[in-house]
C-alpha cells in the first residue's frame, strides 16, 4: 500500500537496484528512519498515523530495523509504546572500539587459551537466511540480558557482527 504519507521517505531505489541492502530496501523501512531523522523517535503507533499504514506493519518493521542494528527503543521508556530512535553512528564506531581494547587486554591477561571462544565463520547466505541469523542470534542473546545477575556472574561482552562482504 503506498500511501501519501511516503512522501517522507527517500527515493524509490528499487528500480536502479533490486535491493541495496536490507535497511533501505523497503519503502515503508525508509519511510520509518526518515521520520525518526524527522522527529528524534517514534512509535508504531504514531508512525501508522502519519504514514497511513497499520500499526502492524509499522511494528514489524521497525523491529526489523532493530535488528539491523539501525534503531534501538528509548531505553527509559520500555512498554506497549514504545518509541524507538536511531543508534547513533558514533556510539556504535566507539562501542567497536572498545570491544577491541578490552577483547586486546583480555587476551594479554587470560590464565590459559582455552578461555578463548572467539571465533568467526564466512558462511554464504541468502538475503533471507542473513535477516533469519540475525534474529536467532538476537534471541539467544536477549536469554541472557535484562534479568538480575546472579551472584558470581561477571560482566561479559558479547560482540556479534553478521553482514554481506562486498567486493
Amino acid at each position: 500500500m503506498q500511501s501519501a504519507g511516503y512522501a517522507l521517505s527517500m527515493p524509490d531505489q528499487r528500480g536502479t537496484s533490486r535491493r541495496r541492502d536490507s535497511v533501505h530496501g523497503h519503502p515503508l523501512r525508509d519511510a520509518l528512519l526518515t521520520l525518526i531523522d524527522r522527529d528524534g523517535t517514534t512509535t508504531s503507533t504514531l508512525a501508522a498515523r502519519e504514514l497511513g499504514e497499520s500499526t502492524g506493519a509499522c511494528s514489524f518493521h521497525l523491529r526489523r530495523l532493530e535488528e539491523f542494528g539501525v534503531i534501538e527503543p528509548v531505553p527509559e521508556m520500555l512498554g506497549r509504546g514504545k518509541p524507538w530512535r536511531r543508534v547513533s553512528s558514533t556510539q556504535a564506531s566507539l562501542n567497536r572500539e572498545l570491544e577491541d581494547v578490552a577483547y586486546a587486554t583480555w587476551l594479554a591477561e587470560r590464565q590459559s587459551e582455552g578461555e578463548d571462544f572467539a571465533f568467526s565463520e564466512v558462511v554464504a547466505l541468502t538475503e533471507g537466511q542473513l535477516i533469519e541469523l540475525r534474529a536467532r542470534l538476537l534471541r539467544v542473546l536477549r536469554d541472557f540480558t535484562g534479568a538480575q545477575p546472579a551472584p558470581q556472574t561477571t560482566a561479559t561482552a558479547v560482540v556479534i557482527r553478521a553482514f554481506p562482504l562486498r567486493g
